[in-house]
């Protein structure tokens, strides 16, 4: 069975019912806070017409592993996540890695486009929460399965990772974002349901998850809206591909 680690049951009423929502009320406001102070820093560089990734001295993808590693050190460090110093400043330095790397997607779809895609992509978003918080747990991901599902994913993504950066590949680099976007999906959905206490597998405990889930929230969505927006602009050139040469202009390589 997929389900070991949920609860038979919604949370039931218990002393722990308050501080619990609080928790949840927390990473909801902390990740929009964050998902927010990111879309601000993108109008002002719109409005500026900067492009802080384009002056970086190193490939953007250290900005990706960057991220990767304050989130592992605020995972395996609890101390880390609940010393108030020490977990603001490195959340700082994943919504600021994030913010910048992604300017290289949004400066390649448009301010427009990225509007009408963040619009989309948040209603999204919500529905997927939702569901994760409030649908019946034997439909969701967040057992056995899934989890060996997700580890496969994330040992398949490093692959093929590998071999885009060795061989500049456009077609390993699509095959890269597809399952970056599986693999945001069924997150989403197992997150959802931990930051409602429905899983069992890991206790709640709001001062050491407090950021670590909120600053989840935010990359999931963030993950989310690139994925989308890289599915855009792939479109987009092939159908120029298709009506006049075999150009990419450089969009699949020149920032990696």
């Amino acid at each position: 069975m997929d389900n070991i680690y949920h609860r038979d049951h919604v949370r039931t009423e218990s002393p722990d019912v308050d501080e619990l929502t609080q928790f949840i009320r927390n990473n909801y406001i902390i990740g929009l806070a964050f998902i927010l102070f990111t879309l601000i820093l993108w109008l002002i560089f719109a409005a500026s017409k900067w492009h802080p990734h384009k002056g970086l001295p190193f490939p953007i993808y250290f900005l990706v592993i960057t991220v990767f590693l304050v989130m592992v050190t605020l995972n395996c460090i609890p101390k880390m996540a609940t010393c108030s110093p020490c977990k603001w400043i490195l959340a700082v330095i994943i919504v600021l890695c994030t913010t910048i790397a992604g300017c290289v997607i949004i400066d390649e779809v448009g301010a427009l486009n990225a509007f009408i895609v963040i619009v989309c992509v948040t209603v999204v978003i919500i529905v997927l929460n939702f569901s994760g918080s409030k649908c019946p747990q034997d439909f969701l991901p967040g057992g056995v399965c899934s989890t060996m599902l997700m580890i496969l994913l994330l040992l398949l993504l490093i692959c093929v990772g590998i071999a885009q950066l060795t061989l500049k590949s456009r077609e390993l680099l699509h095959t890269f974002v597809s399952i970056l976007f599986i693999m945001v999906v069924i997150a989403i959905l197992i997150q959802a349901q931990f930051n409602h206490g429905r899983l069992t597998v890991v206790e709640v405990s709001p001062p050491e998850h407090q950021i670590i889930c909120a600053l989840t929230i935010y990359l999931h969505t963030m993950m989310f809206l690139f994925c989308i927006c890289y599915f855009i602009q792939a479109e987009t050139i092939r159908q120029r591909e298709i009506s006049t040469t075999p150009e990419d202009n450089g969009f699949y390589t020149r920032n990696l």
